[in-house]
């Protein structure tokens, strides 16, 4: 779809066959066509991005903001301060959840963090897992998925009792570097691992998986997020890397593969 682009960290479909993408210190935009464009640059360390309408949420790692950019107008406004957050995830009912990844040496362990807004405040452990990358909505809203880049291990969280953590799944095979995820409508779950170059599938309900290998980089050239997104008519997978390049992935014709609804 794109490529020659700074590391990629995240992305987000925009609603309009396009994406939003985070790089080292930039978000891009790149359309159906595959045309980029710079959209903000000399951003401390942009991370996770999550479109909703006209509104785009960005984490930036190296001043811990979690930010609202107003598509239209281009207006950037600071929401909240957290503790380096990564992962980014909007709920339906408009707090958004950050991770803590573990790899910046004296930083506290803040597990995932919630933004609460309607008080404007931080909650950090919210949900006390020790780590975490990505963050996904299950299809019924009642779980979010979250992933180890250490262990290998998906979590699931659920919203009610975010203290009452489990691991669903561990993909195996030493330290694959799982780095973000996806969840389809059909509640399977889809995970970049970076160091391995590999996408994995995931029943979290069995912990059955298998993998998805389509010559992908791997080392820390590999892919680092990966979206649901309209495909023509059908859906495939998007996924960045941190080779700079954005790719389609089209799935067999039988695979149920459609995104998580949910509501604006």
């Amino acid at each position: 779809m794109a490529s020659g682009l700074q590391q990629l960290e995240n992305l987000a479909p925009d609603g309009h066959r396009g994406f939003y993408v985070s790089g080292e210190s930039r978000l891009y935009h790149i359309d159906e066509a595959g045309q980029v464009r710079t959209v903000l640059d000399d951003l401390p360390v942009p991370r996770g991005v999550q479109v909703d309408g006209t509104d785009l949420y960005l984490a930036t790692g190296r001043d811990g903001a979690v930010s609202r950019y107003d598509i239209p107008t281009g207006r950037l406004t600071t929401l909240a301060t957290m503790t380096v957050p990564n992962g980014l995830l909007r709920l339906p009912d408009g707090d958004i959840l950050t991770t803590w990844v573990g790899t910046d040496i004296g930083v506290p362990d803040t597990g995932v963090s919630r933004y609460h807004r309607d008080t404007a405040t931080v909650q950090p452990n919210w949900s006390p897992v020790p780590r975490s990358e990505g963050l996904a909505l299950s299809p019924d809203h009642q779980f979010v998925y979250t992933d180890d880049l250490f262990t290998g291990q998906i979590i699931r969280i659920p919203l009610a009792a975010p203290d009452q953590w489990t691991v669903a799944a561990t993909v195996s095979g030493g330290l694959p570097g799982l780095d973000d995820l996806t969840v389809s409508r059909s509640g399977d779950l889809y995970a970049a691992a970076h160091l391995t170059g590999l996408i994995y599938r995931v029943d979290p309900n069995t912990g059955a998986m298998c993998t998805i290998d389509t010559g992908l980089p791997a080392g820390w050239d590999g892919p680092s997020s990966v979206r649901i997104a309209p495909d023509g008519d059908h859906w495939a997978l998007y996924v960045s890397g941190f080779d700079g390049t954005l790719r389609r992935l089209r799935p067999p014709a039988d695979t149920d593969l459609k995104p998580v609804l949910v509501p604006n």
